[in-house]
């Protein structure tokens, strides 16, 4: 209606001349009204517009509270809180460390009680565990001594050789004597002399370290030296744990590795001497037995013979407070892969957990949430759990998920490929897989898929003697970031992933918190969609949908 009288009110402006300054006037009055009417239209389709805008912030605010999916409710945040907290526990030791010894069961206690008080069955899960200390750190001694020339090589710890990890104690002046072979065998000891010192190929993966330690020492090797190979030639040391699958499995004598280089030079004067070559060796070491545990928190609902174990280890080495690192295990093996490895993820199995309870989530099959202890010195609180249970019990468990280092701050996305595991469990391994990869899809987040060694607390899981299923997320620990990498996630070409791995250093600053978060979501995410599934099993045979 008022766009037709508009129009009319200029018929007056055709009246007479004498008529012209009234009509004017009158012009000019409606002009000025339909200027009015004009911005007052304007500002009402201003105001429709802020306030849909208003209701729609509020809305999706709202949707957000409101929504039923676990991943909406993780806060990135909380976990950051969680991770200060587990860093003011090992600021409370000389060196800041959640280990075994120190600070690992203010940590693990304060755990229980926060997911004991948000709803969850809290069950301390306790074992025994060897604990190695080198008590003159830096203090060994490792000469060799070519007696026709009267010359003494002094080689360097730290740089040339290491004492192994669960190294034997002791002084021992002797001969030194090439093990041709794997060392995984009594054959490859039939012409060895005893109370010679054994030289080994460490980088052979034939058997465990502690096999070959094992070996030598049950041939009467007084010690145990070894050597990388030329595949290694650019690597340092060696230092990794030398023990077996029991807590008595360890070795009592000496046991040293170096690096290609040295055990080139030492095979050089093997040869040069006629096999002769004396060596002296000195390392001051203890092994003690200490108790601790695993924290297992499960969820009230969901079946009791379709269980998710949603693990990550508690423990950090002695050397640093391990935010980042609920870490990488050495195990038995040199770690080929530690990049795929996190006190990370500790803290974000505690946030997703809380975030279960806060919103009254119900999952249909059973989560037991389980912080692992005793990682670092060889799965052994994974182990422990999976070894205690009974056939029955073991059936009872659909799958594991493992978070170790979740947030390193020159990281990749790393997914574990579930077609490594073995065949009995490909499958099911392979839909897990495929739930992350999923998910950083509809984020368009780039990832990488890496090694399913077995390596990390998901291992005792996957074993061939047990075959459940799992899959696990890593953002990396010391291997070198390369050039396509750089190029795909950004950060430093030729730099480790984490410069803090198993180190001082390794503190809430150390955390990159945009991929934490990332990371923190695709895990969600996996167990949103597993944990409402009808028929879980049937699920991870047969992945045709995701809940």
């Amino acid at each position: 209606m008022s766009e037709e009288k508009i129009p009319l009110t200029f018929v007056d402006h055709s009246t007479p001349e004498s008529s012209s300054s009234y009509a004017s006037g009158i012009y000019r009055r409606n002009t000025r009204r339909r200027t009015m009417f004009y911005v007052l239209v304007a500002i009402c389709l201003l105001a429709c517009i802020g306030i849909g805008l208003a209701v729609g912030l509020a809305l999706g605010l709202s949707n957000d509270e409101s929504s039923t999916k676990l991943y909406d409710k993780v806060k990135v945040e909380n976990a950051m809180d969680t991770l200060q907290l587990l860093q003011n526990v090992a600021n409370e030791y000389d060196p800041p460390s959640r280990s075994i010894l120190t600070g690992y069961n203010q940590s693990a206690d304060m755990i229980a009680e926060k997911l004991e008080s948000s709803g969850y069955n809290v069950t301390l899960q306790y074992f025994e565990v060897p604990v190695y200390s080198n008590l003159a750190e830096g203090e060994a001694s490792f000469t060799s001594t070519y007696s026709d020339i009267n010359f003494v090589w002094i080689f360097l710890e730290g740089s040339e050789y290491s004492v192994m990890r669960y190294s034997g104690s002791g002084i021992v002046d002797g001969i030194i004597q090439l093990v041709n072979g794997s060392a995984c065998s009594e054959e490859d000891f039939e012409d060895f002399i005893p109370g010679a010192v054994a030289l080994l190929d460490y980088s052979n993966t034939d058997c465990s370290l502690f096999d070959k330690a094992s070996n030598a020492a049950l041939s009467q090797a007084s010690a145990v030296v070894m050597m990388r190979n030329e595949s290694q030639a650019e690597l340092g040391p060696p230092s990794s744990q030398i023990y077996g699958d029991e807590p008595e499995d360890t070795v009592s004598v000496p046991v040293l590795g170096t690096t290609y280089q040295l055990g080139k030079k030492l095979l050089d004067l093997i040869v040069l001497s006629e096999y002769s070559l004396t060596v002296h060796i000195e390392t001051t070491t203890s092994i003690t037995m200490a108790t601790t545990y695993n924290v297992l928190a499960s969820t009230v609902d969901g079946k009791e013979d379709s269980i998710i174990v949603f693990g990550s280890h508690l423990d950090s080495v002695p050397a640093g407070p391990g935010i980042n690192d609920n870490g990488w295990v050495w195990l038995k093996y040199e770690c080929f892969y530690t990049m795929y490895a996190c006190r990370s993820g500790s803290a974000a199995n505690v946030e997703i957990a809380l975030a279960l309870s806060r919103a009254g989530l119900q999952p249909k099959n059973k989560i037991v949430f389980a912080f692992w202890g005793a990682e670092e010195i060889g799965l052994r609180g994974s182990r422990y759990y999976v070894d205690s249970l009974s056939e029955d019990e073991l059936d009872d468990i659909a799958l594991n998920l493992n978070f170790d280092m979740i947030a390193s701050p020159n990281y990749i996305r790393g997914v574990y490929n579930g077609s490594g595991a073995d065949e009995i469990i490909r499958t099911q391994c392979t839909v897990i897989q495929n739930l992350f990869e999923e998910r950083f899809k509809q984020k368009r987040l780039p990832y990488t898929i890496v090694p399913f060694t077995g390596r990390s607390d998901y291992g005792p899981f996957i074993d061939p003697a047990i075959s459940i299923p799992a899959g696990a997320l890593a953002t990396g620990a010391d291997a070198i970031k390369d050039v396509n990498q750089r190029n795909t996630y950004g950060g430093f070409a030729n730099v480790p992933l984490d410069t803090c791995y198993h180190q001082s250093c390794d503190t809430v600053d150390n955390i990159d918190r945009p991929v934490y978060e990332q990371m923190m979501d695709a895990a969600a995410y996996a167990l949103q969609v597993l944990m409402m599934q009808d028929d879980l099993r049937a699920y991870l045979n047969n992945n045709s949908t995701v809940s």
